[in-house]
C-alpha cells in the first residue's frame, strides 16, 4: 500500500488506531512520542531511518504469524504501514531540505562519504565552519588560561570541559571552529581556493561521481551500446600535525596582549605546515602527499638544470598543460618569494614591466616560503616549482580536534615555559589534471 500523501497516511493511523492499540499499544505509542520528538527537534533523518526499522519490523513480525487473523491483523498491518510511510515521507522532506541548504551553501557537490553514503560538505574558502557561532573563549584565552589561570567563569568553563586523562586539553568545539577559520584564512592552499573538510574518523574515503554514462546514436535494431559511470575517490589519513611553543614567565606576566600573541604563534606556525604539507608533502606514514608529488600533475619543464624566468611563456605552457586534460580553469598561481622578485623585475624590449597575458593576469598570484627553493633539477641545486591549477579541486581534511599539553617542568629551569598542540589533518586532490607545476627555475 504506498501513501500518495502526508493526510492520507495520518487518516489511516486514525481510523485503525483501535487496531493498533490492541495489537501493541506500547509499542505504536512509543512510535508515535518518538515522531513527534524527532519532529520537533528538527532532527537528522538517519534518526528517522532508524524509527522507520523499528517499525518495519514489527510489520515483519506480525505478516510472519502463524495463523493470520484478517479481522484484527488487517487493521493493524494497513496502520503500521501507514505508519511507516509517514516515518518515509518525513525522511524524503529532510533530505530535499538538507540538499536545497547544501546547494545554497556551495556543497551541492556530489560528493559522498563511502562508508555512510551521506552527503559531504566541502567548505569553500569563504565560507565559516563555525557558522557565525561566536564563543566568549578563543584559543589564545584558552591558553592563557593553561598558563596562568584566570578569573573568566567562560575560559574556566572551556578548561574544565577540555581536560583529558593524559593531563592535557582537548579545546572545546566551539572554540576550536572560530580557531580553524582562523587558520584557514591564513593558509595560501586555502587562499588559493582548496575547499575544507571536517573528517569524521582517522580514515575517510569520499567519493563522487566524474562522469555520467554516455549515450549513443544507434540504428534500429542496433545493438545499445554500453556506457559506465566514473568514480572520483578521494582518501584520507588523518595524520598528526605537532608543535611547540615556549615563553618565558616575564613575557606572559608582562604582556598585555599575551592571548592574541599565543594564538598567532600557534597559527603561524601550523598554517605554514599545512601549506608545506599540502602543497609540497612527502606522502611518509607521518605527512600528507602534496601536490608536487601528485600523479597526474602537469609538468613544464624549465630544461635540464632549469632556468630563470625571462618571461611568462611558462604559466602559458602550464595553463595548455591543463587544458590538455580539458580541465580549469586555473584559478591561482602559488610560488616563493624569491620567483615574485623574478617576475616583478621583467621588463620588455623599452624597459618597462612585462604584462602577463590576460589569461595569467586572471590568475590569483600567491607568494609563500612553504614553496623551497633548494630543489634539485640536474646540476641546478637551488631550483624552485610554480603550481597552478584550479585549487578549488583541492581539499583539506582536518579532524574536529586539537589537543594541547602543558609543559610545566621541562623548560623549567630556564624561566619558561611551554605547551605542544596536536592537530590531525590530511590532503586530497580531486581531479589533479586541473593542475601543472613549473619544475627548475632557477634564481
Amino acid at each position: 500500500m504506498k501513501m500518495t500523501s502526508v493526510q492520507q497516511c495520518r487518516e489511516i493511523i486514525r481510523d485503525n488506531g483501535g487496531a493498533l492499540r490492541a495489537a501493541d499499544g506500547e509499542f505504536f505509542a512509543d512510535v508515535e512520542a518518538r515522531f513527534n520528538a524527532l519532529k520537533n527537534k528538527a532532527a537528522h533523518p538517519a534518526d528517522f531511518r532508524r524509527l522507520s526499522n523499528d517499525v518495519r519490523g514489527w510489520i515483519s513480525n506480525l505478516t510472519n504469524k502463524p495463523k493470520w487473523d484478517a479481522t484484527k491483523d488487517q487493521p493493524a498491518y494497513d496502520g503500521a504501514l501507514a505508519w511507516n510511510n509517514l516515518i518515509d515521507r518525513e525522511i524524503e522532506n529532510r533530505v530535499v531540505a538538507e540538499n536545497a541548504v547544501g546547494s545554497a551553501r556551495g556543497i551541492g557537490n556530489g560528493w559522498r562519504n563511502v562508508e555512510t553514503g551521506a552527503p559531504v560538505a566541502l567548505a569553500a574558502p569563504d565560507e565559516k565552519l563555525s557558522n557565525g557561532a561566536r564563543s566568549d573563549v578563543t584559543v589564545g584565552s584558552y591558553l592563557a588560561g593553561m598558563l596562568l589561570g584566570s578569573k573568566s567563569g567562560a575560559i574556566k568553563a572551556a578548561l574544565s570541559e577540555g581536560t583529558d586523562s593524559a593531563g592535557g586539553y582537548s579545546v572545546p568545539t566551539v572554540v576550536l571552529r572560530e580557531f580553524f577559520d582562523k587558520l584557514r584564512a591564513k593558509s595560501v592552499f586555502v587562499q588559493a581556493g582548496a575547499r575544507t573538510l571536517i573528517l569524521d574518523s582517522q580514515k575517510t574515503k569520499i567519493v563522487r561521481t566524474a562522469s555520467d554514462p554516455v549515450p549513443a546514436w544507434r540504428a534500429e535494431n542496433a545493438a545499445i551500446g554500453e556506457s559506465q559511470p566514473s568514480f572520483e575517490p578521494v582518501d584520507f589519513n588523518a595524520r598528526s600535525l605537532a608543535v611547540l611553543v615556549k615563553a618565558s614567565w616575564e613575557v606572559l606576566a608582562d604582556s598585555l596582549n599575551i592571548e592574541q600573541a599565543l594564538e598567532t604563534a600557534l597559527i603561524g606556525a601550523l598554517s605554514a605546515e599545512l601549506d608545506r604539507a599540502s602543497l609540497f608533502g612527502a606522502g611518509s606514514a607521518t605527512e600528507p602527499l602534496g601536490l608536487f608529488g601528485t600523479t597526474n600533475v602537469g609538468s613544464v619543464s624549465l630544461g635540464t638544470n632549469g632556468a630563470q624566468l625571462t618571461n611568462w611563456d611558462p604559466f602559458v605552457d602550464g595553463l595548455y598543460e591543463i587544458e590538455l586534460d580539458n580541465a580549469g580553469p586555473a584559478t591561482a598561481a602559488i610560488y616563493h618569494p624569491r620567483t615574485a622578485r623574478t617576475l616583478r623585475k621583467l621588463k620588455d624590449t623599452t624597459n618597462q614591466p612585462l604584462l602577463p597575458p590576460q589569461e595569467v593576469s586572471d590568475l590569483k598570484r600567491l607568494v609563500t616560503t612553504s614553496v623551497p627553493i633548494n630543489q634539485t633539477q640536474g646540476t641546478e641545486t637551488a631550483a624552485s616549482t610554480i603550481l597552478l591549477g584550479d585549487f578549488t579541486q583541492g581539499i583539506l581534511g582536518i579532524r574536529e580536534s586539537l589537543n594541547i599539553q602543558r609543559l610545566d617542568q621541562l623548560y623549567a629551569g630556564n624561566g619558561q615555559v611551554g605547551f605542544i598542540a596536536h592537530l590531525r589533518a590530511d590532503v586530497g586532490f580531486a581531479h589533479p589534471e586541473s593542475f601543472a607545476k613549473i619544475i627548475g627555475v632557477k634564481p
